[in-house]
Order: structure tokens, then C-alpha cells, then sequence
């Protein structure tokens, strides 16, 4: 996604990319969340044309739905759930004009990450809010600048932010310049192995003082400083029909995810931050009911669960799909 970031900023051009440039085909085909979805929509929503061969080695090409008649269930299941189904070749993406961006970062307090989120649930749909949460708290707010004047409102809204230290208002030219959403004493450790589990929830509105107490005590527990809870916006999705792909949590507001992570081959602290992460997974169902399938996990006996949540209703009709088109479940599983 870097690469096409940077490729497109010759022409003038963008795509809403995630928080991380290295991530590649896979961020769009399961949905693509990007700080920029709350105004443009999913990575899915910019899909034009796909290309690839079935789990039974059928090749397959299909236009996007211009109307809603033209729907159709191949097409629907592709964008978000392809993983499960086939082979993806090529596809075709619509793109938009590059504009600079806005970046507020800054270390918050526990109170002050509250407020944060408070504040966030009611900006305009070309800012958002992101946080990570370990050993302390990060925050990175990114608004997309339209005009002059949109952006001495961004600015305004920016300025209210509380926040403990180091805070910084930057403008950049596209989404691979901006900083890293990381805890800065969490560097990447290559003797870790790790998973993540990306959930799906409404805005936590009177919520909020109840949540953020949960995700004190679930960082108090977590096994070792790997481990962290960090989460991203979006929302502003319900403009599009959801019947033309499989991301069906379009009222989702927030995407928090659970980052574990331990000693490469150590079995027994796999084990403990495996437990940890569905306790913490427990612990958030009540506000966030969906799942993200971003990462998927058929080796874990949580897979069953992780499927039903990302896809609700829609679940029948993807394994009837993968019955069809991937007999021998030669991709992923879907049960």
C-alpha cells in the first residue's frame, strides 16, 4: 500500500491506505479501514473491477454493481471475504485527489484519552481519531484539508484536544509521511510472535467512563509489554449500501484491536496471552460486537466465533458461495 501511495503522489492522486505502508492485497480485500474511511469509505468501496480464479480453479471477472439490480452474490462475497473463496489477480481501483493533511500526535493521560473519544464521536467525517495503549498512551488525529477554510476548522477542533506531552500539529502532503501510530518504547521485536484480533462497535458515548475502566484493568493484566489495545475511527459508512460487499458492520464508529504477543517457540506464554486476548475480546463484546476478519485465525479455536461476528446474517450465504466455488476448501475455512 506504501508503494501505491507513493506511485499515486506523482499523479496527484491517492488512495486511502491504512496506518502502515507494508501492509499489501490483503488490506483491501478484507475491507481496508484507513484514517481517511470516514469520508471516503473502505478500500472495498474503491473496487471497480476483480479479477482471480475460485477455490475450484475457475477464473472469474466482475464489474462493480452500477445499480442495485445488478448485484450480485459473487460480487458481494469477494469484497471483504475473497481470502475465503479464491485467488485474486488483479484488480482495479478508483482513485481520488491527493490533498494535504492535517496531523495532531500527543501523549495522553487515562482521563485524557476520554475526553479524546468523547470529542472525536462528534467531529465531521474528514477527521479522525487514533490511539494505541501499552506501557502509556499515544494519539494521532488525522483530518484531510478540502480548503482554507475547512482547514482553520480542523485546526480549531485539533486545539481542544487535551493532552500530557509532546504534542505536535504537523501538515503533511499524503498518508506515508505520517508519523506511526506506535508506543515509542514498544519497538518491533523479531523474537516475539504475535496475533491480532481486530473488533467492530458502535460510538461509546455514556458509555465511555465504562469502556475506558475496562481497558485500564485489561492493560493492567496483559502479559508483558507487547501486548497493547490501540483502535482506530471510522463511521460516516452507512452512505453506502452495504449489500454490495461483505463488510456488513457499517454503523461501526470504532475499530478497536488486540495486539498479542510473546516469546517465539515459548508455549506456555503463548498460551497465557492467547487467555488474555479473550479475555479481552470478552470483556469489549458488550461495545463492540463485530469483528474486523483483517487477520484470521483457523488455527485458533476462536475462529467459529470470530466468523459469526464479522459476518452475522450474511455467514449462510458465504459458506452456501464457498460450497459452490470452493468445494474442496482449498482457501481458508469458512466453518
Amino acid at each position: 500500500m506504501g508503494e501505491l501511495s507513493s506511485f499515486l503522489k506523482k499523479k496527484k492522486r491517492s488512495f486511502p491506505i491504512g496506518l502502515s505502508g507494508k501492509t499489501g492485497m490483503g488490506y483491501i480485500l478484507t475491507g481496508g479501514i484507513s484514517p481517511l474511511s470516514r469520508s471516503r469509505g473502505l478500500a472495498i468501496d474503491q473496487m471497480m473491477e476483480i479479477k482471480g480464479f475460485w477455490g475450484n480453479g475457475r477464473e472469474f471477472h466482475l464489474l462493480r454493481p452500477t445499480t442495485k439490480n445488478d448485484s450480485t452474490f459473487e460480487w458481494k462475497a469477494l469484497c471483504g471475504a475473497a481470502i475465503f473463496l479464491g485467488v485474486i489477480t488483479k484488480v482495479r481501483l478508483k482513485t481520488q485527489p491527493l490533498r494535504q493533511l492535517l496531523s495532531w500526535t500527543a501523549n495522553l493521560s487515562f482521563s485524557q484519552l476520554s475526553e479524546c473519544i468523547n470529542q472525536a464521536e462528534s467531529w465531521p467525517e474528514s477527521l479522525s481519531f487514533q490511539w494505541i495503549y501499552g506501557e502509556d498512551i499515544f494519539a494521532h488525529a488525522i483530518g484531510e484539508i478540502k480548503n482554507t477554510d475547512n482547514e482553520s476548522g480542523l485546526l480549531n477542533l485539533l486545539e481542544r484536544l487535551p493532552f500530557s506531552r509532546n504534542r505536535k500539529i504537523n501538515k503533511f502532503n499524503d498518508l506515508n509521511s505520517l508519523p506511526n501510530l506506535s508506543l515509542g518504547n514498544n519497538k518491533s521485536n523479531n523474537s516475539n510472535h504475535s496475533e491480532v484480533l481486530g473488533l467492530l462497535g458502535p460510538a461509546w458515548q455514556e458509555n465511555n467512563t465504562k469502556v475506558l475502566k475496562v481497558l485500564k484493568d485489561l492493560i493492567n493484566k496483559r502479559p508483558n509489554k507487547s501486548c497493547y489495545i490501540a483502535s482506530q475511527q471510522l463511521g460516516g459508512l452507512t452512505q453506502i449500501n452495504n449489500l454490495d460487499t461483505s463488510f456488513i458492520h457499517r454503523d461501526a464508529v470504532w475499530k478497536p484491536w488486540i495486539n498479542g504477543a510473546w516469546e517465539a517457540y515459548d508455549q506456555s506464554k503463548k498460551t497465557i496471552t492467547l487467555e488474555w486476548m479473550k479475555e479481552c475480546w470478552n470483556d469489549l463484546e458488550f461495545i463492540c460486537p463485530g469483528v474486523h476478519l483483517a487477520q484470521i485465525h483457523p488455527h485458533l479455536d476462536w475462529h467459529e466465533k470470530e466468523l459469526s461476528s464479522a459476518f452475522k446474517d450474511w455467514l449462510p450465504k458465504l459458506q452456501e458461495i464457498k460450497s459452490i466455488y470452493d468445494p474442496s476448501n482449498v482457501m481458508p475455512p469458512l466453518n
